[in-house]
């Protein structure tokens, strides 16, 4: 692990040996704990009697490729869990040249598995982010939400959780990787054409001090102002949360399968989602859920609207999702499908 904190303190307590490497961070001034760490995780890796090194996101999974260069023991299995690495044309290249010294390169959703099969990649799989399906149960009820905002049974709540992801990179200067403005200019248009609309956003910035979700409260000013959106910050009662909405978006821009995404259509919500990444895994278009293109507000806002006018197709497609996301991504299938992974890669 890169640091302290609950993950590190569950694995103790399942009898689990956990090595802190304090590897976090890109600073320069770090430097010397990186080298540190670098080395620290280097004498790890090649000094441990391991069968498999599992690296999960872009900086782990480029270091473990260094330091194992591809040593036929351990076996290095990768997973990628995004691609906005790859709008960066020197993490691209980074990626491209270690990229043989991969095992198995596992994608958490189709689209990515395709993609660096496309770059090059020996052997790849798609395991996709399985979840405890039995925790979110949809007759959980939505009132305590609707109630503390006001929400009438005739008022349609539309959601969009996630975290807020602010980036330097070219590609989303303009609009974040998780798309937040692109949910709030289409929730401006909407609220003045029907005054049943209300909007949430929940969630917060992963990293970061703060100024992206001020600048995102002042692009819904007249929204907030108006009482029509609401910025709930991070939530830990999720199901609770999911009950009290009408409506599930998800604007990214990049995207894996997409977690909300499942923990709504376990609850029985509709959802809209971009066609990236892994959305399209995870939303059947017109059943259950709506794509539209990355980036663009207006299509947004029709799908919305769309499904806010139709009660009877916003449970249809509830109803599908549910059906859906138990098949695919409950967590003792992802357990199974990495069981399989590891089995591959030990037998390469």
């Amino acid at each position: 692990m890169p640091g302290e904190g609950t993950v590190k303190e569950r694995l103790t307590q399942a009898g689990t040996a956990v090595h802190v490497i304090p590897f976090r961070g890109y600073h320069p001034r770090d430097w010397r704990r990186h080298v540190r760490a670098f080395r620290d995780l280097g004498a790890l890796m090649r000094g441990g009697s391991w069968d498999i090194v599992h690296a999960h996101l872009f900086k782990s999974f480029i270091l473990a490729r260094i330091i194992l260069r591809g040593r036929r023991s351990p076996r290095l299995v990768t997973q990628v869990a995004g691609t906005v690495h790859l709008q960066s044309r020197p993490l691209a290249a980074i990626d491209r040249m270690t990229l043989r010294w991969d095992t198995v390169l596992v994608g958490s959703c189709t689209e990515f598995a395709e993609t660096y099969a496309q770059r090059g990649a020996r052997h790849t799989a798609v395991s996709f982010y399985g979840c405890h399906t039995d925790r979110f149960d949809p007759a959980t009820s939505g009132a305590p939400l609707r109630d503390r905002y006001g929400l009438t049974p005739s008022d349609v709540a539309v959601g969009l959780i996630a975290h807020m992801y602010p980036t330097r990179l070219k590609s989303f200067r303009n609009i974040g990787v998780k798309g937040h403005e692109v949910f709030i200019d289409a929730a401006l248009s909407l609220a003045k054409q029907d005054a049943r609309l209300r909007f949430f956003v929940v969630g917060d910035e992963f990293v970061g001090d703060g100024s992206y979700r001020r600048e995102l409260e002042r692009r819904a000013a007249p929204l907030v102002d108006g009482g029509r959106m609401h910025f709930l910050g991070h939530r830990t009662d999720m199901p609770d949360v999911i009950a009290g909405m009408d409506i599930l978006v998800n604007p990214s821009l990049s995207e894996s399968a997409s977690y909300t995404m499942v923990e709504a259509s376990l609850m029985r919500r509709p959802v809209i989602g971009s066609r990236v990444g892994g959305l399209p895994d995870t939303i059947i278009d017109g059943s259950t859920g709506l794509l539209v293109p990355p980036g663009d507000d207006g299509a947004l806002a029709g799908a919305i609207r769309r499904l806010a006018d139709d009660p009877e197709t916003r449970h249809h497609m509830g109803g599908q999702g549910r059906s859906h996301v138990l098949e695919m991504f409950d967590i003792t299938k992802t357990v199974s499908t990495v069981e399989e992974i590891y089995q591959r890669a030990v037998e390469l």
